[in-house]
């Protein structure tokens, strides 16, 4: 991915386009910092990760029809390689659309859009 294709750039997270996307505007929201795990990000790190979300939620809603968003985080499994990087999808759920969430990820339900 070029840097100029990030929906969201900061010192602490970054938002790029999934390269298989599930739906539109099926983001891949990562930490800066090499963690294998979300909950291995300090606080201020875990809230810009939420933040991002948020002003992800807000800007995807504004330009497509949502009902709403799932937020799917992939941790490095127990044991697994040392050089997993932890990162979440974030996907809009579109009106009369349907997606298989991937098993990869624990799932958590956004609600509806913003």
């Amino acid at each position: 991915m070029a840097p100029e294709d990030a929906w969201v750039s900061t010192e602490f997270v970054v938002a790029v386009p999934h390269p298989n996307p599930l739906a539109s505007c099926h983001l891949v929201v990562a930490p800066r910092r090499h963690v294998a795990a979300f909950y291995d990000l300090d606080v201020q790190e875990q809230r810009m990760i939420w933040d991002a979300l948020s002003e992800l939620r807000q800007r995807i809603a504004t330009s497509i029809n949502v009902t709403g968003f799932d937020a799917g985080f992939v941790d490095a499994p127990v044991g697994d390689e040392a050089d997993f990087h932890a990162y979440m999808h974030l996907i809009p759920r579109i009106h009369g659309g349907s997606v298989s969430l991937p098993r990869d990820a624990e799932w958590v339900d956004l609600g509806p859009q913003p």
